[in-house]
């Protein structure tokens, strides 16, 4: 709806995409909650459906920087864009082994099957909403930022960088 006013002339906008965010100082994300903490705690990291899907995620510095340029930059307008997110998709699995490489932890997981997803969200507010969100973990999820980066020349973060700088600031 927003790009059809902008077609239409009636506004001027953009619209910034990211995929699921991780980084420092970053609480509430689901990288944060079901994973980082419970290797922290020395429990198995949580995975959505199947930890063998690659999955894209963004890392939050960058997505500011990718935030702050194109608000600042008059061409980027009336177009959508896909924020700064590493081209290397990873597994869930790959995901947890860089969190427990970096937290010198076990890597073990847990696949959470859609059912009890369901059955949380009965009880946890949150998880009542995921179900329709699952399809970013049946399947590969990969989101292509290329051309953020290639307008932008931006250099975005690694997930091996990101994930160390994570575990770092997050202490």
């Amino acid at each position: 709806m927003l790009m059809d006013e902008v077609k239409a002339e009636k506004l001027v906008a953009l619209i910034a995409r990211s995929a699921d965010f991780y980084g420092p100082g970053n609480d509430k994300s689901f990288i944060t909650e079901m994973v980082y903490k419970n290797i922290k705690k020395g429990k198995a990291s949580n995975w959505f459906i199947n930890a063998d899907k690659k999955h894209s995620f963004t890392f939050t510095p960058d997505a500011a920087k990718a935030t702050a340029l194109l608000g600042n930059t008059i061409d980027a307008y009336n177009q959508v864009w896909h924020l700064p997110t590493d081209k290397n998709c990873m597994t869930g699995r790959e995901f947890i082994a860089l969190y427990a490489k970096e937290m010198k932890a076990s890597g073990k997981v847990s696949v959470m099957p859609m059912w009890l997803i369901k059955i949380l969200g009965l009880f946890i507010p949150i998880m009542k909403e995921m179900p329709e969100m699952m399809y970013q973990y049946d399947r590969d999820y990969f989101f292509d930022s290329s051309k953020f980066e290639k307008r932008f020349d931006f250099k975005t973060t690694t997930y091996q960088d990101g994930v160390k700088r994570t575990v770092f600031q997050t202490g």
